[in-house]
């Protein structure tokens, strides 16, 4: 039922509730244009662990949609008035669970669950969070917002075999209102995961006919400024249907308007030169001012003798005091002899480098920089600086390229052209890798059986990611389903040394067949027995386990092996596993006035660490609270007790790894004072920047 409908179902009159039914109907027969749905009544989510207190909004466990306010409570039981029909009922506590609607202000926490650690020297970390999507991507906004630089979701088709909830009920896709209870649903979300992307992010959505041109709509209608392109991929020999015999399903590519897609292995061939320029015009100095910096070079030999400050430097040593997005591109420091080379595209506009000085001078020793000469057009340069990408260092240092030496001006590598991996992403898709079969077939191979149905084939998702990320990405995906998008994300860096992280997402719920069959048996949604069935303890991280570490969830070898388009890749051992790590966590709510009162450091603790950059192994408070943490393999610190400050300040001073500073205090002056004398860019205030984020987050989802 969309919300008008709702609404009227709480008139008592019957016959004016008859005639606004009657009138309802009359409008909505008028032929509307463009993208037009009902938005429905807010989504509910049972946010169990909260206490039930009075004024609790609360619902029965497995019937979510029907609301109670508790008027009043015993240690067994509540008095609960109804949201529609205004009638009061005594309901047992047990029976019960706190809710939360779409838009009022939740508080989360991760709780941690499980880890699987195959890399304790690698310090990347993905993620798996067990937990109602929306407000997963709440919980992320807070975590990484303009930081995610590729989404790839798979969501609901909302055809007859999909399995999908609204307001904790089946959704029939014969219901009148399947339509707009789907569009409603994604819009939420979409909305959200907009503010995640970085300006360069890329957006991509698998998606079935069924809602393909809604979705395009409604692509259009929340992205304006970004192209929307939808990529058909043949995914089964064929299924009738209607007259009509259906080969293919779709991606919906949503990018940026000066997208370049990164080369792909299923179309290539092409000779293509081993250095590439060095320039990323995809960012400005305002968001990476650490790589913008002039390269001096010797304009008789081409000759790099050094590097001049970086914007983010002058900025820091007050030498730059103006704002970043007027900063020109140009410096008195320049050696004798020699010409700065800055950052400029091709098109003539200021961007950054690739690499950051340290890393570019590093680069330059080991023959990975490449200087040539060039007519100064658009791009004032009288130089060009190439770089070699980590595929191509990576088959260098496996022999697999050879040099054949080194120039003798910067010692730069001499390496031949090669032969390309791909070139710019087509819009029909048609390899046999790409077919639904696939995807089951990697399910049994783990399982031994069929866990999931219609899991994303493997190879498909790879090479949507090898197209739209590059060797250091943040990818989400928030429809994690059986977790192929991570299990993706390991063999992409396997396969071109890649340090890509992934955060996946997934509830937990069971199958229709199995709800009813709980029911039946009168288990509840919470219980332990519901829990372990559902498909993020059952299926989802069982798989993540079992394809790091090569073994399956009965400690046998998983057969069989990847599949790859290039011969190099080709048929890799599944059983071999990944040199990677994985957290595991169940998203669950804390009570906003015990978070004030700073009493929930330990629960806040793991979100902290995320908001880092899930950088090394996640740290843990075993005991009571420290006064401060310093955790320099995580990159951050945290100022527990305010009292403490000189002797925190003195240890951050001695570590360079140290990015992330937050504070515990209540007076904003001591947060601002500390902040500016500690002398890191990024500080936080707790526990005001936690909750200001989720209240303010929960009116701008209400608007």
């Amino acid at each position: 039922m969309a919300a008008i409908h709702e609404l009227i179902r709480q008139v008592n009159d019957p016959a004016l509730r008859a005639r606004l039914e009657q009138e309802v109907e009359r409008l909505t027969e008028h032929k509307k244009f463009g993208l037009v749905f009902e938005e429905h009544l807010p989504e509910c989510t049972p946010l169990y662990g909260l206490p039930i207190k009075r004024g609790s909004t609360v619902a029965r466990k497995g019937s979510i949609g029907d609301t109670y306010v508790v008027l009043k409570k015993t240690d067994t039981e509540a008095v609960c008035r109804n949201k529609i029909s205004g009638e009061n009922e005594v309901i047992n506590l047990d029976e019960l669970v706190v809710t939360a609607e779409f838009g009022e202000p939740i508080f989360p926490t991760l709780t941690p669950i499980d880890r699987v650690e195959n890399a304790p020297e690698n310090s990347l970390w993905h993620t798996l969070i067990q937990a109602d999507n929306y407000h997963a991507l709440q919980l992320l906004e807070y975590v990484c917002a303009n930081q995610v630089d590729c989404i790839y979701i798979d969501p609901p088709y909302n055809t007859d075999h999909d399995e999908w909830k609204y307001n904790d009920a089946f959704v029939d896709s014969n219901d009148r209102w399947a339509h707009s209870m789907w569009l409603s649903m994604m819009k939420k979300r979409l909305v959200l995961a907009q503010r995640l992307l970085t300006n360069a992010g890329v957006l991509i959505i698998s998606i079935g006919y069924q809602e393909l041109n809604r979705l395009v709509l409604l692509c259009e209608e929340l992205f304006p400024e970004r192209q929307i392109v939808t990529v058909t991929v043949q995914t089964s020999g064929g299924k009738p249907s209607g007259g009509f015999n259906y080969l293919q399903e779709y991606l919906v590519f949503v990018t940026p308007l000066n997208f370049s897609g990164k080369a792909m292995d299923f179309v290539g061939g092409k000779k293509n030169a081993p250095f590439h320029g060095m320039t990323l015009a995809t960012f400005s100095q305002e968001e990476r001012p650490n790589q913008v910096y002039p390269i001096f070079v010797e304009k008789k030999t081409g000759k790099i003798i050094g590097c001049g400050k970086s914007l983010q430097e002058l900025v820091e040593d007050g030498t730059y005091k103006g704002d970043l997005a007027d900063f020109v591109y140009h410096t008195d420091e320049v050696p004798d002899g020699a010409t700065a080379v800055w950052p400029i595209s091709q098109k003539g506009l200021q961007c950054v480098w690739r690499l950051i000085p340290t890393r570019f001078l590093g680069d330059v020793k080991k023959g990975h920089i490449n200087v040539i000469k060039q007519t100064p057009g658009k791009n004032s340069n009288e130089f060009g600086i190439q770089y070699l990408s980590a595929g191509i260092i990576k088959k260098i240092n496996s022999g697999e390229i050879v040099p054949k030496g080194r120039d003798k001006i910067n010692g730069t590598y001499i390496l031949d052209a090669y032969e390309s991996e791909g070139s710019d992403i087509p819009t029909i898709w048609n390899e046999k890798e790409f077919y639904t079969t696939k995807g089951s077939g990697q399910i049994d191979s783990i399982f031994g059986s069929k866990e999931f149905p219609y899991p994303k084939p493997l190879t498909l998702i790879t090479e949507v990611l090898r197209a739209c990320t590059d060797e250091n990405s943040l990818i989400l995906d928030f429809f994690a389903g059986s977790g192929t998008t991570l299990n993706a994300v390991n063999l992409l860096n396997d396969q071109d040394g890649g340090n890509r992280r992934c955060i996946i997402v997934t509830n937990n719920e069971i199958s229709k067949k199995q709800y009813r069959a709980f029911t039946k048996a009168g288990m509840v949604p919470g219980s332990i027995e519901w829990e372990k069935h559902g498909i993020c303890r059952s299926v989802t991280w069982p798989r993540t386990v079992a394809t790091i570490t090569g073994k399956r969830p009965d400690g046998s070898d998983i057969p069989g092996k990847y599949f790859a388009f290039d011969e190099e890749n080709n048929n890799r051992p599944m059983a071999q596993g990944f040199k990677s790590n994985c957290e595991y966590f169940k998203l669950d709510f804390l009570d906003r006035d015990q978070v004030s009162l700073g009493t929930q450091f330990k629960e806040i603790l793991p979100m902290l660490w995320m908001k880092a950059g899930a950088i090394g192994k996640r740290p843990e408070v075993v005991t009571e609270e420290p006064d401060m943490l310093i955790l320099p393999e995580n990159c951050f610190a945290v100022l527990v007790k305010e009292s403490a400050y000189a002797a925190f300040a003195s240890e951050v001073k001695k570590y360079d790894s140290i990015e992330m500073v937050f504070f515990v205090t209540n007076s904003e002056s001591a947060f601002h004072d500390m902040s500016e004398d500690i002398g890191i860019k990024n500080t936080y205030q707790l526990y005001r920047d936690y909750i200001d984020n989720f209240v303010i987050g929960g009116r701008r989802a209400r608007t």
